[in-house]
């Protein structure tokens, strides 16, 4: 099977090689999650950081950074 960068690769060379939008945006994230496929350890979107070390899938592939999640709004009612 191929790798990430391969897969990245004849994705964007599909969609004629866009520099910007939504297949240059989402390229990454569909390489690795097709890339997975052939894995023990499938990729998961919606991993959550059990140890609260700020990485999730930890030891694997896919190790990455767990999504920021910011407050917009105050919870409070004063």
């Amino acid at each position: 099977m191929a790798n990430k960068d391969e897969i990245k690769k004849v994705i964007l060379a599909v969609a004629g090689n866009p520099e910007s939008g939504v297949i240059a945006e989402y390229a990454d994230k569909w390489a690795v999650a097709i890339a997975s496929l052939d894995t023990d350890t499938p990729y998961n979107p919606n991993a959550k950081d059990g140890d609260r070390d700020g990485m999730v899938q930890d030891g694997t592939v896919f190790e990455r950074p767990a999504k920021e999640i910011r407050v917009t709004k105050p919870v409070e009612k004063r």
